[in-house]
């Protein structure tokens, strides 16, 4: 019996929220949960794992305590590197099961590693609990310092660039942005799931499909999975649609993914230790993705960072900055995949062998520059705020670009 939150012979589960159903006076809070009448009855408690009609932590909304609390079995502290700014990594839009926690000022929780996290950084410590004393086979605290990037050389390589007219402004303002070591099977559907949406409009579709299709994890209750190559595989693109904004195309592009995966056709690891063009090709074989989305899940998930990720941000910088770039003809939102290939390989050339890191970077401080929302949300976590100020009054002008 695994504790948590299920519809009963409801049909309409996925269309209902928590308040709807308080607002509404349909039910009756009283010791065993939240009971409905007819066929609208809901349990907060005793639900068995494989009834698949399950409410996620989200549905929640202004009622988290109806939820049982979540049982902390291990928690820490962590040394944190210099420097490090966990908001900054974890909103920046790489990754989408984390969210800060509305009643707790400073804290995160989300799922890594199929366990559940809750994570707060005070200075250069961070705290963190874990409902696993173990993560994928190693120590929690082992898994998250390499899953936050603690051992990349940041610092270094900031110093490089600190001084430079393209990277100079971003890492002054985004300083302890780092890259998050993402698990390869959901990165790929996460970015195969995020073509074209908003972060906001990913991370509540991707919430959704876990909720469905994950499972529970053992004490946090309204958590789960990532679900499995192996789940995803028998399903068919009516079931999957709700889940991609109701594009069956690209509900029927996961399921072919996980099919392949599964047989082990294509094996993700593998694609860590060969060169990261050859790789990006052999993700291009997938239908659904491109060069960008091969080029964030190699960046993400498998330690190539001399993938390039090249959205419409990322191309404005580098046509702006670079002649020979905006020489290339690329159009305002995507180039051809010729010119992809070309600009990856003017970045590597300007931007080092860490290019893909200067991408995240580029991409996060161009979307500060544009969107007012954005800026609201991460300027207590920013440095330098007035850089972003100043260039958001100046009037707009032609810079000089290199070669």
């Amino acid at each position: 019996m695994v504790r948590g939150l299920s519809f009963l012979e409801c049909g309409v589960a996925d269309c209902l929220s928590l308040r709807d159903l308080v607002d509404e006076k349909v039910g009756l809070l009283g010791p065993g949960g939240l009971h409905l009448g007819g066929p609208k009855r809901l349990l907060l408690d005793g639900f068995m794992a494989s009834d698949r009609h399950v409410l996620s932590r989200s549905y929640f909304g202004d009622y988290p305590d109806l939820l049982p609390a979540v049982e902390i079995v291990f928690e820490g502290h962590l040394t944190v590197p210099e420097p490090f700014s966990l908001e900054l990594t974890l909103l920046c839009g790489q990754c989408f099961r984390w969210e800060q926690d509305s009643e707790r000022p400073g804290w995160f929780r989300g799922v890594a590693g199929q366990a559940y996290w809750e994570l707060s950084q005070k200075g250069n410590w961070l705290r963190w609990k874990c409902t696993s004393t173990d993560v994928r086979g190693e120590e929690a605290s082992v898994w998250l310092g390499r899953y936050l990037g603690f051992e990349d050389p940041l610092d270094s390589w900031s110093r490089e660039f600190e001084t430079s007219e393209v990277l100079g402004k971003p890492l002054s303002v985004l300083k302890g942005m780092r890259l998050i070591r993402q698990e390869p099977w959901e990165c790929t559907v996460s970015y195969m799931f995020a073509q074209g949406l908003s972060v906001k409009v990913i991370r509540h579709a991707i919430g959704k499909f876990c909720a469905k299709f994950g499972k529970p994890i053992d004490g946090a209750p309204g958590c789960f999975t990532f679900p499995e190559p192996s789940t995803i595989s028998l399903l068919s693109p009516d079931q999957l649609r709700a889940f991609t904004n109701n594009y069956r195309a690209r509900a029927d592009r996961i399921i072919r993914a996980a099919r392949v995966v599964e047989a082990q056709v294509l094996t993700l690891e593998h694609f860590k230790n060969i060169p990261c063009d050859d790789a990006r090709e052999a993700l291009m074989a997938l239908d659904g993705i491109g060069p960008k989305i091969a080029d964030c899940i190699l960046l993400f998930s498998m330690d190539h960072y001399s993938a390039f990720p090249v959205d419409r941000w990322v191309l404005r910088a580098m046509k702006q900055y670079y002649r020979s770039v905006k020489l290339l003809g690329a159009g305002s939102e995507a180039p051809t995949r010729t010119q992809y290939v070309k600009i990856v390989q003017k970045a590597r050339k300007f931007l080092g062998s860490r290019c893909g890191v200067a991408s995240e970077y580029l991409f996060l401080f161009l979307r500060l520059l544009d969107d007012a929302k954005l800026r609201e949300e991460l300027r207590p976590y920013c440095g330098e705020w007035e850089t972003v100020l100043a260039m958001i009054d100046a009037p707009k002008s032609k810079k000089k670009s290199k070669s």
